[in-house]
């Protein structure tokens, strides 16, 4: 199975956030839990995967791990900040068979946080701009024969390009 792929997007992956969002919160409680990733933008197609964002303070973030770890999902320290601990879980999917999620646990002072908060609002906004991240996105999925560092790189201008967009416009 070819990891980087590139999938319409499926009006069902807002309802698969919101329930993984609430199993998630009945286990760690009250957190800001954001959902991001291409899953959080109508149209704009991907991977599939459900990417869910948690902001969390300094004191939390290990309690908040072992909560996850304890719902099932995986630690990923090689995919991991010191400022965002990253994890994982492929969870049954009706048409998928297995669909995987990525939980970004984030520090509340990290830019990284207000960073795929602006990228999502703008592109949410900006139909243009998302078509040109999804052609992007398309092109690298194609390229790069499973290698995620590659997929990244390719992305990453463009990435960029859209945040001084953002900021610049004062998207959100």
């Amino acid at each position: 199975m070819k990891k980087y792929t590139f999938k319409p997007y499926n009006p069902k992956f807002p309802k698969l956030f919101e329930k993984e969002k609430e199993r998630i919160a009945a286990h760690i409680g009250n957190a800001l839990i954001e959902h991001i990733g291409s899953t959080a933008l109508p149209g704009l197609g991907g991977k599939g995967i459900i990417d869910i964002a948690i902001k969390t303070s300094k004191e939390e973030i290990q309690h908040l791990s072992q909560k996850l770890q304890q719902i099932g999902y995986v630690f990923r320290e090689s995919a991991s900040t010191s400022e965002r601990y990253f994890f994982r879980i492929d969870l049954p999917d009706e048409e998928e068979g297995t669909r995987r999620y990525h939980v970004h646990l984030i520090l509340e002072e990290s830019r990284e946080w207000d960073r795929m908060i602006l990228f999502r609002e703008y592109l949410k906004q900006n139909k243009e701009e998302l078509e040109k991240y999804a052609d992007t996105k398309r092109k690298a999925a194609e390229e790069v024969n499973d290698d995620g560092e590659k997929y990244r790189e390719l992305k990453a201008p463009i990435i960029e390009e859209i945040l001084k967009k953002a900021a610049k416009e004062g998207a959100i």
